[in-house]
């Protein structure tokens, strides 16, 4: 139960008993601690004293075991309403009725700015819109709201949480726990761009005996690695003498990162995952920069050659113009790449032989531009290149010509480890050629998305390369062929109804205010010219997407966003393909399809 506060968050309290609902507020600040959370929103109405009190009742369950969770704190996202759940995960809010205040005084409110939590606390026209749940041991719920009507009629609310997930572990050095510490790096398989790609989502250090812990993980696919790690040890150690170390060790014990072993983590699991880094003898590496980019910031990687990954490093010494450290016998790969306009990068392989390095200098070379001349065959009389004016500065009665491209070409880095960045192209100002420029792109190999407001990319050619289903391979300095993209706005139409069917997703579906009903995606089916589309329904069912680019897609509905999509996988999109439909478009034809929502849409 809760009474209404006009300006501070209060727990729920049976009388407004001052001292009560300040030590309440300091309870509910400890629990706002980032734990897990999930979120109910309920519909915004007012409560009057014709009408009587209104309540909001519930319970919160654990969504792996549908168990109920005590003691976890459920609270209004406006922080004016707070409760605990009893033993049994019950929870109630119930909102007294108050005298209303004066039209002028909501109306002030209202002129005052958005209507918000800021600025609604004391009015009896608005009840919370938003509940949420935290409990220790439990992740956030980044799903949709769940529904929850206010009312004294209304029915229960169930809200889910989702058990923590941990990596528990052992670095063992025999002989030297309790002396030396490791740090440890985890990665996570998520899904960007309908490819596969390692983040890294949590460093830990070991304690003095050894033990690690990674906490508050979300189910899936991981990968673990502990960071080299020099022996100072004060007893062992000779000034001057023989260095020492620990290289890096990928679990379950492989010195890359491609052939660490992948950790499976369940909802709820614990995994234990023990290490055990062997000493070897390091050595000092010194590699002079032939051409150091003076006040620029410099990053370097530093992999076994043939296997990027982390786990090693060099330094930069800016005043010597060094790249410097120390590493153990083999043969590596060195990148380096400065921040800035234009920037630059290199790339180095050499090899410490049972000695100190010193050389071979390494070079930087300028980053260069990526020119894309862009063809228009657009059966309209519409362009993405406008051309316009602006003033100089405000007020100022100088006018000066702008061009405005109404076009986006997007160069996504493939490799995992390397230095290159995502770049994105520019107007070209002072020209009216149909052109775009990509500036300070960085060797390495690049996917190519075109986004165009007119019509679709047709083709797009590098040295007659399909760098829309094949990577751009830029060599060092820039080094590529220009970009030759054909726009087009023949591209086929596509509309159709979607069909709910009963899930088993306790969740409601997407359905708040804006929100689409439905996403529908379309996924290239392999050894077809498409390119992935999405799109939404609307609050009645129905989608239509325009400007299809010609081949074979498999299209699906879903009742939430599928982030983890992984479209560009052949086996995925075929697994898939008895949940959809599968269609073959060619420029202006004009589909219509029933699509029936995937059945326990994106599970939880």
């Amino acid at each position: 139960m809760a009474w209404f506060a006009s300006r501070s968050p209060v727990c729920a309290l049976p009388q407004p008993i001052f001292w009560l609902r300040a030590l309440a507020s300091a309870i509910l600040l400890l629990w706002l601690m980032p734990t897990s959370f999930a979120i109910a929103q309920s519909n915004q109405q007012s409560a009057t004293p014709e009408k009587g009190p209104s309540s909001v009742r519930g319970t919160v369950l654990n969504r792996l075991t549908h168990e109920p969770i005590a003691r976890a704190l459920v609270y209004s996202q406006d922080q004016q309403y707070a409760t605990m759940t009893d033993s049994i995960g019950h929870f109630e809010f119930k909102f007294l009725p108050r005298k209303p205040e004066p039209a002028q005084n909501l109306k002030a409110a209202t002129n005052a700015g958005a209507i918000g939590p800021q600025n609604i606390p004391s009015s009896p026209y608005f009840l919370p819109t938003e509940f949420l749940a935290r409990k220790p041991g439990f992740l956030q719920d980044p799903g949709t709201p769940y529904d929850a009507r206010t009312g004294s009629d209304s029915p229960a609310l169930t809200i889910y949480l989702d058990p923590e997930s941990l990596i528990i572990g052992h670095v063992s050095i025999p002989g030297l726990e309790g002396y030396l510490r490791f740090d440890l790096q985890l990665y996570r398989r998520d899904i960007s761009g309908g490819r596969e790609h390692w983040n890294s989502v949590r460093a830990v250090t070991t304690w003095t005996d050894g033990e690690f812990r990674f906490f508050d993980l979300a189910a899936g696919t991981y990968k673990l690695v502990t960071e080299e790690q020099l022996d100072r040890d004060p007893l062992t150690a000779i000034p001057g003498g023989q260095l020492f170390g620990y290289p890096p060790v990928f679990f379950p014990g492989v010195s890359d990162f491609a052939a660490a072993g992948a950790i499976q983590l369940a909802a709820g699991a614990t995994f234990q995952a023990n290490v055990s880094p062997a000493r070897r003898q390091y050595y000092p590496v010194k590699i002079p920069v032939a051409n150091p980019a003076l006040g620029q910031l410099t990053n370097i990687r530093v992999y076994p050659l043939g296997h990027p990954g982390p786990g090693y490093s060099l330094g930069y010494d800016s005043a010597e113009q060094l790249i410097q450290g120390s590493l153990p016998d083999g043969s590596y790969t060195l990148q380096a790449e400065t921040q800035g306009q234009p920037g630059s990068a290199g790339i180095l392989n050499f090899s410490v032989r049972g000695a100190p390095l010193d050389g071979p200098a390494f070079n930087l070379i300028p980053n260069a531009s990526l020119l894309v001349n862009v063809r228009e065959e657009f059966e309209s009389a519409q362009s993405v290149f406008v051309e316009g004016t602006s003033e100089t500065s405000p007020g100022s009665s100088n006018i000066e010509a702008i061009r405005q491209v109404n076009l986006q070409v997007i160069l996504t880095p493939i490799e995992e480890f390397g230095l290159s960045r995502a770049r994105s192209s520019e107007p070209i100002q002072g020209t009216r050629d149909h052109a775009v420029i990509i500036q300070n792109v960085s060797p390495g190999r690049y996917r190519v998305e075109i986004n165009s407001g007119v019509g679709y990319a047709a083709s797009a050619l590098s040295g007659g390369t399909d760098v829309l289903h094949e990577p751009l391979i830029v060599g060092m300095g820039g080094a590529a062929s220009a970009l030759q993209v054909t726009l087009r706005d023949d591209g086929a139409s596509v509309d159709g109804t979607v069909e709910n069917e009963p899930s088993e997703d306790p969740r409601p579906p997407q359905s708040h205010g804006s929100r689409p009903s439905c996403y529908i995606y379309f996924l290239p089916v392999a050894g077809s010219s498409a390119q992935f589309r999405q799109s939404n329904s609307n609050s009645e069912g129905t989608f239509s997407h325009w400007q299809l680019p010609p081949g074979s897609y498999l299209v699906l509905a879903f009742d939430r966003a599928q982030n983890d999509l992984e479209y560009s996988n052949t086996e995925t999109v075929h697994k898939l393909e008895s949940k959809g439909q599968v269609i073959h478009v060619e420029p202006g034809d004009k589909v219509h399809l029933h699509l029936t929502v995937v059945p326990g849409s994106n599970p939880r």
